[in-house]
């Protein structure tokens, strides 16, 4: 049976969905970070109408802090990125470990692949910080730990070529070269 199989269904659905994905989600962004400025804003006026029964200080702050970060979307996820990893370098790359025949259209697939993974790790990344706002309201049994660790594994999936290259070069692995530069 020849034909088009899930790898080019795959590679295909993420070059169609990732051009407009990339906007709306920075479009997206931008309006819960607005939203969230306001719900800020809206706490410091309860909070001064009501005194001691109002929101508390560390929620508003943190509602501000959320907004802070949807607003300078998406040089904060490069910001944590950078902090973690180093400064990014132009053409970098992982080396993976596969085992099997590459076909005419492994790179791809692997890019396909990895652009999925970055955009699971920004959609729990931005989920980290509503945790975090929740943690400070202590609510919904929200903690910072589990916000913390929202946030780092979402950085960690965005960059999952520098997160496979520290650890393979920690390891001293390099079967396969997989360079970042040729999937952009």
């Amino acid at each position: 049976m020849d034909g088009p199989g899930l790898a080019d269904a795959l590679v295909k659905a993420v070059g169609i969905v990732l051009p407009a994905g990339k906007l709306l989600i920075s479009i997206v962004c931008y309006v819960i970070g607005l939203c969230a400025a306001y719900a800020g804003f809206m706490r410091l006026v309860r909070s001064s109408a009501m005194g001691l029964r109002g929101p508390s200080g560390t929620g508003t702050a943190a509602t501000f802090f959320l907004s802070a970060v949807f607003l300078a979307f998406p040089e904060a996820m490069s910001a944590f990125g950078e902090t973690l990893f180093g400064e990014r370098v132009a053409g970098a790359g992982a080396s993976l470990a596969y085992v099997g025949e590459k076909g005419p259209q492994y790179d791809l697939v692997l890019w396909a692949v990895f652009k999925v993974v970055e955009y699971v790790g920004l959609f729990w990344f931005l989920k980290g910080w509503f945790v975090l706002r929740d943690a400070a309201d202590e609510k919904n049994g929200a903690t910072g730990g589990k916000a913390f660790a929202h946030g780092l594994g979402g950085v960690c999936a965005w960059h999952i070529l520098w997160v496979v290259n520290a650890v393979q070069n920690t390891l001293g692995i390099a079967p396969l070269r997989i360079s970042e530069g040729s999937w952009t």
